[in-house]
Formats: C-alpha cells, structure tokens, sequence
C-alpha cells in the first residue's frame, strides 16, 4: 500500500511503500481515506464492494485530477496558463482547430471590411462631395476607434470571456451591412465606427482564445494563421472592391462585405466553445485592476507597440491612398490601381506564413522585426516614385511582404514573457494594437491633409515610408522571448488598489 499526503490544491504526493496498518487510516483533507475495519468487506451474500475515496464520485473525481496534476494517468501536467484554460486543465486535442478555423472566418471579415472603402474614395468623393481630408476618416478614425477600444475591450474580454466578447464585437463589425441606408457621409462613418468598436473588442479577446486553447510551442504559428487571415480579407477587399461596386454599387460593396462579418459570427457563436475544466479544478483568480496595471506599465508592452505602430501606421496609409494616388497622379483606371494597391496584401499572406514558420524553426522573434524596419521603407518609397513596372511590381511585393512578416512575433511576445498570465496578455496584447491603431488613425490624415493643403499626395506618404524605422529601435531594445532567447521576467504585480 501507498501513503499520500495532501499538499493542498487538490495535488497528492506518494510518500513510500508500507504496510498497511490494521486500524483505519484517513488523508487529511478527505481526498484518499480508507474504510473502517472491514475495508472492502461486504456482508455475507453480497459482492464486494468497490472501494470509493470518501466523498464518493466528487472524491474520486479529485483523486484523478490530483493524479493528472502530478503527470500520472489520466492526464498531463499542466503549470502553465498557456495551452490550458488557465487553471490546471488540458483542452480537448482535436477541437482546438474547429474553434480556430471559427475564430479565422472573424479575422478575415475584419480584414475584409477594414480598408473596404479605401478603393472606394474617388465615389464616396464624388457622391457626398466631401473633400480628401474628410473621406481619409472613413479608415483614420475608425482606426481610431479600435485604438481607443482595444483596452477596454481586452480588459472586458478578460472579465467576461472572449467567446462571449468575440460574439458581442462581430454583430458591431457587421454594422457595414447598413451602408444602403447611409444617406450622408456622417452615418456612414458611424457604421464605419461601430465596426471599428467591434473590431477592437474581437481583438482584445483573440489572445485569450489562443492562450487557451493552444500550447505555447503552438502560438507562433497560430498567430500567424490568424495574422493571414486579416491580411486574405484585405487583399479580397482592395482587389474586388471596384469589381463588386460596378455591379452592386459602392454601398452594395460595403453592405455584401458586412453579411459576410455576420455570417462569421453566427458560425462563432455556434461552434466556439471554452476549454473542458476537470471537478476539483481550482478557480482562476478573476481580472483586477492590477493585472491592467501591470501589463501597460511593461516596458516590453510599450516597446512593442511603438515599433508595431510605426510598421502598421505606414502600411495603413498607403492601402488608404495608392489607389487614389495610382488613379490621379499615374492616371491609372480605378480598376487597375485596386489591384496594384492589393499586391501589398496579397504578399502580406506569404508575409505572414514566412513570420510564422521562421521564428519557430530560429526559435527567434526579435530579428524579423529590424529586417521589417530595414527593408519596409526603401520598398514603400520605390512603390510611390516611379510607374515603371521592374521598379512598382518588386516595391509593392517588398512592401507587402515585410510588413506582415513581423507581425506573428510581435503578437507573441507578449504571450511569452516570464510570469504573463492569460489576463494580463490579453491586456498587453491590446495596448500594443491600441497604439497601433492610434498611429493608423493619424497616417491616412496625415497624407489627406497634406494633399489639401497643396503638398500633393508624395510628401505625406514620403513621411508615412520612413516610420518603419521605429521597428529596428524597439527590436533592438526588446528582450528576446523564443525559446533560445532568455525571457525577462515579468515585473512583481502591484498591490491591488
């Protein structure tokens, strides 16, 4: 026989090997306890009884998670909140992929409906009789919305569930469906800011799907799937934008889009599901004030989000103006400067898939982040300064490409650092895309106003192709998180206030 002693949280530990007295024995906590003399013993006539831990199924339900905790049979040892529900239990091996290829329908609504109105400029232009400053907010400030949402939406998702917030922030990014009934500019760009709201809630809620239901190995390359997913909708939507307005009309484009974010949340809602968790399983600790707290105040957090940001924000202006710009100073048709302002996007995809499979095969993140800033600037610049094809074509697909290929690591580096728990990675993850999408908003205006005010459309996207340099700063100055880097522990949690 074996003696167990209890250590608390329902986790037993075998001591030695002796004989088992003649008196009755009991664990103290009541997880393991031996019956009283007799033991096993039934009354004469009877079958032996089987031998239940006391409690009955609920004690026994404990002894086998207090097994599985320790690695013995019946499950695997879990310690860490990634690639678990947080609190101790493995997931479910197989439906990990159908709740991924859920969440993917999401990101490529989001993609598809984000710079959906960007090769639609000339007219929204020409109907509402806004100027370029103006119709630059259709994607500006609804960039802005999702910055300023990405916190409270990754800090509701941490308190309420990111399958319930996922649901919630896809019905608003299907909002777009309503552009026929936008009689003026400024009801569209209130469909346009409830999508972006949406948006940034199924954002702030991404992390904690990820983190649960996959482990960490894992992470890179879900991200990158995830990343691929928003760049396939933003390469659909710039490419097919004109060609879907030439038969519906540029609302019908945008409301077609919208059914689509829609039917991806109804798919969600039904197939999404959170990690099974064992009887016995202790209870998370629920989302404070400090876990906020601390993961904004993270150096790693504000180092990522300034890099990210000057990356994003460059990329996000020239998908918001190379069409208008290819159509009135290359004298491109509309059509034609769609789908030259897509390749971008389209290599993104390849972007994406490469940043994904090199960090994990290098066990590195930091590198891929200073060649994005290296290369993304001389491949913006050669995309805007000449219409020569052997100078346009390998300057766009450049473009495209760097500045995607970056974006897996730099989502999960947050997810990797010493002590980050799922929580506060939620929150980190969203303060990195805030700033991001706070310097989204800016580039398209910046660009807009600029031309209004006589500069043309080259100076202000010449600025916006020299922001990825902030990309070598903050790699340069991150902590290395792969697994052959040496991760920096996370800063002691404050006081809760």
């Amino acid at each position: 026989a074996h003696t167990y002693v209890h250590e608390g949280g329902g986790v037993l530990r075998r001591v030695n090997n002796i004989r088992r007295p003649s008196a009755p024995r009991a664990v103290r906590g009541g997880i393991v306890a031996e019956r009283a003399r007799g033991g096993n013993a039934a009354p004469p006539g009877e079958a032996p009884r089987r031998r239940e831990p006391r409690g009955g199924v609920h004690g026994a339900r404990a002894y086998r998670g207090a097994r599985a905790a320790r690695g013995g049979r019946g499950g695997r040892c879990a310690t860490s909140a990634i690639g678990t529900d947080a609190i101790g239990a493995a997931p479910p091996r197989r439906y990990r992929f159908v709740v991924e290829g859920a969440l993917l329908w999401v990101q490529i609504a989001m993609g598809l409906n984000f710079l959906a109105v960007a090769p639609l400029f000339p007219l929204i232009i020409e109907d509402y009789g806004v100027d370029n400053a103006t119709v630059s907010l259709l994607v500006g400030a609804g960039a802005l919305a999702v910055g300023v949402m990405n916190i409270p939406g990754g800090v509701l998702a941490a308190r309420f569930g990111w399958r319930r917030m996922t649901v919630a922030g896809g019905v608003l990014m299907s909002a777009t469906a309503l552009s026929p009934l936008a009689g003026d500019f400024a009801l569209l760009l209130a469909l346009r800011l409830a999508f972006s709201v949406g948006a940034a809630i199924c954002l702030g809620a991404l992390p904690g799907a990820v983190m649960s239901w996959f482990p960490q190995r894992e992470l890179p390359v879900v991200n990158g799937v995830n990343i691929v997913g928003q760049s396939l909708g933003v390469t659909a939507s710039v490419f097919a934008a004109a060609l879907v307005a030439d038969l519906l009309g540029w609302k019908g484009a945008l409301s077609a889009f919208g059914f689509v974010a829609l039917a991806g949340t109804l798919v969600f809602a039904l197939l999404a599901r959170d990690p099974a968790r064992p009887a016995g399983a202790p209870v998370r600790a629920p989302f404070a004030l400090a876990d906020l707290r601390a993961a904004m105040r993270e150096r790693s957090t504000l180092l990522l989000g300034l890099g990210f940001g000057g990356g994003a924000g460059a990329f996000i202006a020239f998908s918001s103006w190379l069409p208008t710009y290819y159509q009135q100073e290359f004298g491109f048709s509309l059509e034609r400067a769609g789908a030259l302002a897509a390749i971008p996007s389209f290599c993104g995809i390849f972007g994406s898939l490469l940043g994904s499979a090199l960090p994990v095969g290098l066990g590195r993140r930091r590198p891929w982040i200073v060649l994005a800033g290296l290369t993304m600037p001389l491949a913006a610049l050669g995309s805007i300064l000449s219409d020569a094809a052997f100078v346009l074509f390998p300057s766009l697909a450049l473009f495209g490409l760097m500045a995607w290929l970056y974006v897996p690591s730099a989502l999960t580096m947050p997810m990797e650092l010493r002590g980050m728990t799922l929580e506060r990675a939620t929150v980190a993850v969203a303060t990195v895309l805030a700033m991001v999408n706070v310097s989204g908003f800016l580039t398209p205006l910046l660009v807009g106003v600029l031309r209004d005010l006589g500069g043309g459309y080259v100076a202000g996207l010449a600025v916006c192709a020299l922001l990825p340099a902030t990309l070598v700063a903050s790699g340069l100055l991150l902590p290395e998180t792969g697994p052959r880097g040496s991760p920096r522990p996370a800063a002691a949690p404050p006081d809760p206030a």
